[in-house]
């Protein structure tokens, strides 16, 4: 069975948090660099907040869904990944702003810190979008299956418009 790519986010970014707690929890007993515990306390509360909106993005899906009833499972799943997307570009755009009228040199750690949290958290993301068909291509490109890595290009490439149509439908 499919399951939504936001589903599946939520479940390595909460991972993610239990990893980041037990490394909390050891460095703390074993009195680690004070600064290197904040970090990843940080790095916790930056995580816990996409799990916020990932949470807020389906919940608000599933009380729609019968409003929509001309789109298929597919358009609905990239339209919630491309909100999800959004959110998280706001906001690093957002920090980098920050970050260039910042002059505090713990304030703009903090701050690149979560910029790189956000941008794993999107490259990850892009990855259950596309990455077993990039894997793939590749493959029947090493095996000099041409014809098949063409088709799973269009396929990505068809899946790029569709988002491209869909965040286009979003702005509007």
């Amino acid at each position: 069975m499919h399951k939504h790519k936001l589903i599946e986010i939520r479940k390595i970014i909460e991972e993610r948090i239990g990893s980041l707690t037990e490394e909390v929890e050891i460095a703390t007993n074993v009195r680690l660099n004070p600064l290197y515990i904040a970090d990843r306390k940080d790095e916790i509360e930056f995580v816990r907040w996409t799990v916020t909106i990932i949470d807020s993005i389906l919940k608000r899906e599933n009380e729609h869904k019968q409003i929509q009833l001309g789109a298929t499972e597919m358009r609905l799943e990239l339209s919630d990944c491309i909100e999800f997307e959004n959110a998280l570009q706001n906001r690093v755009q957002e920090l980098n702003l920050k970050l260039k009228e910042s002059n505090n040199l713990c304030e703009s750690d903090i701050i690149i810190n979560e910029i790189d949290t956000l941008e794993s958290i999107l490259g990850r993301l892009a990855d259950l979008k596309y990455g077993n068909r990039v894997r793939a291509m590749e493959i029947a490109e090493a095996n000099q299956d041409f014809r098949w890595a063409i088709q799973l290009r269009k396929q990505i490439n068809k899946m790029q418009d569709l988002e491209s149509e869909i965040s286009e439908q979003i702005q509007a």
